[in-house]
């Protein structure tokens, strides 16, 4: 299994944990459990800081470990086939960002709070990334 291969793994996992909690936890706000639209508001921006953080810091500690485990893979560059299924992944996910994002423009013509357009583009992004991470890891266990 090659470097690559194990950082997509890791942040597969990094990710689909991170913001699994954080859609669950923010479940109540998104769907219209608060009485203040501004207090909302200030609960999900503090929510998403705190996700951004943890997924830096996880996915920096999952990095150097994948990289102690095995030195010698963590300096090989990206060889062709890498590179192809980096592509195809990117492609895939792209595809899910712009339904996304669709979803997100309609949202904002129809005039709906500003944190639920905001945490519909950030789950476009999330859900984009998982698409990417599981293209690819299906990519590479076919052998693509």
């Amino acid at each position: 299994m090659s470097f690559q291969e194990k950082s997509n793994i890791a942040m597969l996992v990094v990710t689909g944990g991170t913001y699994a909690w954080y859609f669950a936890s923010s479940a109540d706000v998104l769907l219209g459990g608060r009485d203040s639209p501004v207090e909302a508001l200030a609960l999900t921006n503090m929510k998403m800081l705190l996700t951004v953080g943890i997924i830096i810091v996880a996915s920096i500690v999952a990095h150097i470990a994948i990289a102690i485990a095995a030195p010698s893979e963590a300096n090989e560059d990206a060889d062709e086939r890498d590179k192809l299924v980096e592509m195809r992944g990117d492609q895939r996910g792209g595809f899910v960002l712009a339904v996304f994002a669709l979803g997100a423009m309609a949202s904002a013509m129809t005039a709906q709070p500003y944190y639920l357009i905001a945490n519909l583009i950030l789950a476009g992004l999330v859900a984009s990334e998982l698409v990417k991470g599981v293209s690819k890891l299906v990519d590479y266990r076919r052998g693509v």
